[in-house]
Formats: structure tokens, sequence, C-alpha cells
């Protein structure tokens, strides 16, 4: 494919540190970490929710990719100033899985791996702590747009046992590669009067085998899509369903900034709520 010589070159002008047009230093650590943590959160001591709905897809070496089960989730976040010009934010999820034939909350649905009907847990997490401390984090610029592109990965020990688990666990360990995409807009970071900015985002996930699909040690993973949104108004903003199915689940979860205090996940959900399966 030939690339026509004006796209390519002006592509080489994205990941701009310090636009001429923007009021805000991006090499000060101090204004960098301050417009990060207003296009993601809130530089004032808040809350604040973000909406997203994507597909699982799960990917083998032998059977290619396939489409396996939706999502819609709710993100609280919980943000206020630390010490040393940082930040503190405390996070919590609830949602739920989706029939892709239905668009409906999925009770069960037909792995198309395996044809076995599974029963997804319900999804929850949190909470989980982190400190957002001043640094230069590379920012991209387009005229008024900005991003920033995200990635975390993660392995941990498996809650669930395979000799215990043979059909629920994935292995001994397990991995998460997390990669997210926030998108905004400069004169909103810009803008002192605004503490909260608009925030759009990508959200791409590789992980291990969840456990309710039953899939053991069969090679391969799970392969998340979703896209979001910081949520500026609850009833516009996020489907009714949702609004009332969190609700029900974890009564006052959008007024409260400690909805639960034990930390909750969705492999330990399962643990706690299913028997070994052989």
């Amino acid at each position: 494919m030939v690339v026509a010589p004006s796209l390519l070159e002006a592509n080489t002008q994205d990941a701009i540190i310090n636009p001429s047009n923007s009021s805000i230093d991006f090499s000060d650590p101090l204004q960098n970490s301050t417009a990060y943590v207003k296009l993601k959160g809130t530089t004032a001591r808040g809350m604040v929710h973000t909406y997203i709905k994507g597909t699982i897809y799960g990917v083998t070496p032998d059977e290619s990719v396939k489409p396996m089960i939706g999502y819609a989730i709710l993100i609280k976040s919980i943000w206020k100033p630390w010490t040393d010009n940082s930040f503190f934010r405390t996070l919590y999820s609830s949602g739920y899985f989706i029939d892709l034939k239905t668009g409906l909350l999925a009770e069960e649905f037909e792995n198309p791996f395996t044809g076995e009907i599974n029963r997804p847990v319900k999804i929850i997490g949190g909470p989980f702590d982190e400190v957002i401390r001043p640094e230069v984090r590379k920012f991209n610029i387009r005229n008024n747009d900005i991003w920033i592109n995200e990635d975390v990965y993660i392995n941990v020990f498996n809650k669930l046992d395979p000799e215990i688990w043979p059909k629920a666990s994935a292995g001994k360990t397990l991995n998460f590669l997390y990669v997210e995409s926030y998108s905004g807009q400069v004169s909103d970071l810009a803008d002192p009067e605004i503490s909260s900015a608009s925030m759009k985002l990508i959200s791409t996930h590789n992980t291990s085998w969840y456990p309710f699909f039953l899939m053991g040690q069969r090679p391969g993973g799970h392969y998340w899509q979703a896209i979001g949104k910081k949520v500026e108004d609850l009833e516009s903003d996020v489907p009714v369903e949702l609004i009332n199915y969190v609700e029900n689940e974890n009564p006052g979860y959008f007024e409260s900034e400690k909805p639960w205090k034990k930390r909750k996940d969705i492999f330990q959900a399962y643990k706690d709520e299913r028997e070994p399966l052989t």
C-alpha cells in the first residue's frame, strides 16, 4: 500500500509535547499531571463515572478469532488532591455481560469454541488505589484534539488452582495486558474553570481465559475491545438498563465514595459462587 506523501508528512507532526496554541506547558511535570488528571478524572475532590461497552473475543492458535460475549460497565473513580502535588484515585466497577444476539443481559450463552452453555458471573471490581504523581507523560496533540495512550501488563497468581478447577482455571498464573487511549480537547484542559474535562476512550485488553468460559488450559485467551466516555449526564450518557442494574446490585453506588469495602473481582466472585467442574 502506498501512502500519499502529504499524509505521511502530516502524521509525523503528532505527539507534540508543547504546541504553540496551548497555554499548558506539557514539559512541566506539574502542568502535565494536572492535565492528565483533568482528562481522566477531576482535579477537585470528587467522583467521576465512566461508561464503557464492548465485546470479548476468543483467540486460539487453531480456530482463529470468535466473538464470545458483550459487556457493559460503569467505572466509579474517587479523586482527591494528595501530598507532594500528586492525586489519589480509587476505582470501583460494576456491570454485566451482554448476549450478542439479543443485546440483553446474558444469564447464559453458548460458547462458540466448545458448544457448551456458559453462565457468566456479575462484573465487579475494586477498590483499586493509585497515586498519580507529577511526571512528563507523552500526550499526542493535533490542533485542539489531545489523547494519551497507556499500556499496563500484569502477571498474577491465579486464585483458581487448575488441579482443583480444571475447566475454570487457565493455569497457575494469569496474564493481563491493558491498552487504553483517552482523548479530549486541549482547550478544556487549559481552562482553569474546568476541573473535569470531557473524555472519550478506546479500551483493548489481552487476557487469559476468564473462568466462566470454562476453557481450561486451552491455548489462547481473550481480546476485549470497547469504547466509552466520561459520564457528564447519567440519564443521557448511560443506558437506563445499566443504571437500574448497578443501583439494584449495589444500592447507593452512584452517590457513595465507598460502595463496598472488601476488594472484589470476577475471579474471586466465580470462586465464591461456583463449584469446581471436571
